[in-house]
């Protein structure tokens, strides 16, 4: 016997609890968890096999562009790096740096910036602090400054179209797209950043006052720190680069699927830069590890998804916070989730958050006549700068500080506020350009 109604509604928050548990807690790793939990969830409410596999088709159906699109990006963000796109700019901030080394840190925003365009928070921290931690070291300059600069500049830049948590919040709403989530928060994105280069700023006015070291002595600290490799520029990387901002600018242009961007995208630039077959062939499947969990994980979020929104799960838990939520505060719910995401995104991961807490809260702002994607845009604003760089919840951020060699604690206590004000900044420009409606 099915049940309805307040009872269904109660076993989907249910779901949700245990998929938090489990992933919080490092129960049970996230794809299994997205697959069994809300499969024995649909068993509980008294939904057969048959039905559970109709609402699973449903939801996988929903997921496939999305996930395309993100592991084809991968792959050509990959072959990118490695054929020495991001190169000239790593020399350029060091070069930069040996003239004044108070740059070092707006050198640190930008080189995290541009090597985060692959949308992943390990190529970012793997190019960014081996490449500078030398010259922080060699000037005396707290590690935990490059680790926070790194983290903030990455942290608004995977905003992009195809990172991690843009991804997750396009897969986990019906409604939407690339162009109806990322290109309203473009002017935020751009405060966004312009108020970590500020903070950079800062930082390198800080560094100033606090040397007490000579001009010359510095620059000869910087030059025993760095290699004195040479970066090549040939027409291969001219092609590349400009190829790369046609690619952005199809996308953003939302001219047609943001998958096959990216797939033609990677059938150009693995035909120009890779002609050996084998050699190919090794690229893709060095990488394959990466996309393929990701791939997983988007899949096993399709199966979450669908049983929650075809099995009426999510409606009833919609309805259930229609209850406790006053009428005079419903068409605030994206402004109240826009200031809250980024302490959310301690307790919450990505996967959990996006999955599990955002399509509910969704729902809930339709009914109080707000788009669902609105709430989307507020969930990246806090999520994006905090959720990934700095929660103790994602990976990336173990590989930050085990590589910039700071304490996590530190890092947090250190880093957070900065993060929330860079996504106070962008919630103030979201909610004067219309991105996040205040009524």
């Amino acid at each position: 016997m099915q049940v309805e109604g307040i009872t269904l509604g109660i076993i989907g928050y249910i779901v949700i609890a245990l998929i938090l548990i489990f992933i919080i807690g490092k129960l049970i790793y996230v794809i299994p968890t997205l697959i069994i939990v809300p499969v024995l969830g649909a068993l509980v409410a008294g939904f057969g096999p048959g039905e559970i596999g109709e609402f699973a088709a449903e939801g996988l159906g929903g997921i496939v562009e999305i996930t395309a699109m993100f592991a084809f990006a991968v792959w050509y963000f990959a072959i990118m790096r490695d054929y020495g796109l991001f190169d000239p700019l790593v020399k350029r901030v060091i070069n930069t740096v040996l003239g004044r080394p108070a740059f070092l840190t707006i050198g640190t925003v930008v080189l995290a910036c541009a090597t985060h365009l692959d949308g992943t928070g390990a190529t970012t921290f793997l190019i960014t602090i081996p490449a500078l931690l030398p010259l922080y070291l060699a000037l005396d300059v707290n590690t935990k400054i490059l680790a926070a600069l790194a983290a903030l500049g990455a942290g608004t830049m995977n905003l992009v179209p195809w990172g991690g948590v843009t991804v997750r919040a396009v897969a986990s709403l019906d409604e939407a797209t690339i162009a109806n989530v990322y290109n309203p928060l473009i002017p935020a994105q751009i405060a966004g950043l312009v108020t970590v280069f500020a903070i950079a700023y800062y930082f390198s006015q800080r560094i100033e006052q606090e040397q007490e070291i000579s001009a010359e002595r510095r620059t000869e600290l910087v030059q025993e720190a760095i290699s004195g490799d040479e970066v090549t520029i040939d027409a291969k990387w001219y092609f590349n680069f400009l190829f790369t901002l046609v690619i952005v600018a199809a996308l953003i242009a939302d001219i047609t699927s943001p998958a096959v961007v990216f797939m033609v995208g990677l059938v150009v630039g693995i035909l120009v830069n890779v002609r050996d077959y084998d050699r190919q062939r090794d690229i893709l499947e060095e990488y394959s590890s990466d996309v393929m969990t990701y791939v997983g994980i988007l899949f096993a979020a399709g199966i979450l998804l669908g049983v929650l929104g075809e099995s009426g799960m999510i409606t009833e838990m919609a309805n259930i916070l229609l209850l406790l939520i006053p009428e005079w505060m419903g068409s605030y719910i994206p402004v109240l989730v826009g200031l809250i995401a980024a302490p959310m995104s301690l307790l919450f991961s990505p996967d959990a958050y996006y999955f599990g807490v955002l399509p509910v809260l969704a729902e809930t702002a339709e009914a109080f006549g707000i788009p669902g994607v609105a709430v989307a845009r507020a969930s990246l604003i806090g999520q994006m700068t905090v959720g990934f760089p700095i929660s103790p919840l994602t990976g990336a951020t173990y590989l930050l500080i085990g590589l910039a060699d700071v304490d996590l604690g530190e890092h947090i206590k250190f880093t957070f506020l900065w993060a929330w004000l860079v996504s106070l900044v962008m919630l103030v420009v979201a909610i004067l350009t219309g991105a996040i409606p205040l009524i």
